[in-house]
């Protein structure tokens, strides 16, 4: 009787079993491996749905889920300027593991107000500087205002006369609009809404006069000429609307304001978790679909090795937001 144990072919088929035993057994090692494994991610922004936040947000969901298999969704909890989904973030807990995206209010709001239940700096870890945020001034097409001196000048003689809306206390475009006040030395009617989609109802209803609100939410409107651009934040023009003049070309001392959203965890979160989730996140920023997102805005992300130079990062840059709110007195009774 022969011995076929031996035999190239026999060989073979034992090496084509072992092999793929280890096959199957390694997608079972690499979710032993990964911190993310089993979980679900929730993305939280504190704005309506269809606002510049909540948009990048869902850019972010979409590449994660993508990349890591996961479920990743977005929740909306707008209100109380991003202290509602700040605080439910924080005080999360179980299985699924909820992620805060929110803009400079993040550092505003616990100086704004009172009790705002939270500290940004021991309640959150960094993960994520998702993008650059710039604001644009914009009226309704067919305002009689065509630059944003003619605004100042109205509330020069007639103060209070010209209503300025932002998409809630403690944000990016609250901070601009006081800033054009205090420059001017003029008195607005500054008016809260909850995010960029009631910002474009209200002046769609000629509610108000003028908003301040990101060029991300403005944009398609300005293109089809339903909005008007006077001005853009910071202190260089926004290459994606070259024609619109930054606010400190028209108004002296403007301050130079840019401001960011950012993906905080709550600080509850294991550090390999962490770890892991920055490692995931940058995958997507840095990703040539996202970039080009980014890319029609005008915007730019950062990235982080690690925890740590997250932390550092933001460490520094939330008391910048933290003495702007003061200096503006800013305050929610």
């Amino acid at each position: 009787m022969t011995n076929n144990q031996g035999s190239p072919t026999r060989r073979l088929m034992v090496w084509a079993c072992a092999l793929s035993g280890l096959c199957a057994a390694w997608p079972a090692a690499n979710a032993q491996d990964n911190p993310l494994s089993g979980k679900q991610i929730r993305l939280v922004a504190p704005f309506s749905p269809g606002g510049g936040v909540d948009t990048l947000a869902r850019g972010l969901a979409d590449g994660l889920q993508r990349n890591t298999g996961l479920s990743v969704t977005v929740e909306n909890k707008p209100g109380a300027g991003g202290n509602i989904a700040a605080n439910y973030v924080a005080k999360s807990s179980g299985n699924t593991l909820y992620l805060l995206v929110n803009s400079v209010n993040h550092y505003a709001n616990p100086i704004m107000v009172k009790n705002s239940g939270y500290d940004p700096y021991k309640d959150f870890a960094p993960v994520a500087y998702l993008s650059s945020f710039p604001y644009i001034f914009v009226t309704p097409g067919d305002s009689k205002f065509t630059q944003l001196k003619e605004v100042t000048a109205q509330l020069r003689n007639q103060p209070g006369s010209v209503s300025w809306a932002f998409g809630g206390n403690g944000t990016l475009g609250h901070f601009l609009g006081v800033a054009m006040e205090r420059a001017e030395k003029i008195k607005g009617t500054p008016v809260s809404y909850r995010g960029g989609p009631d910002l474009l109802t209200a002046l769609g209803g000629k509610q108000v006069d003028m908003a301040i609100m990101s060029v991300q939410s403005s944009l398609p409107l300005i293109a089809q000429g339903r909005l008007k651009a006077l001005a853009v934040s910071g202190d260089t023009r926004n290459k994606t609307l070259p024609q619109v003049p930054a606010a400190n070309e028209v108004i002296a001392n403007y301050p130079s304001i840019v401001g960011f959203v950012a993906l905080y965890a709550p600080a509850h979160t294991p550090a390999r978790q962490l770890e892991q989730l920055i490692r995931e996140v940058n995958k997507v920023v840095t990703s040539e679909e996202y970039t080009k997102r980014l890319d029609k805005d005008g915007s730019t992300a950062k990235t982080f090795a690690n925890a740590s130079e997250a932390k550092d990062f933001f460490d520094k840059e939330g008391p910048k937001w933290e003495a702007l709110t003061v200096e503006a007195g800013l305050k929610v009774e």
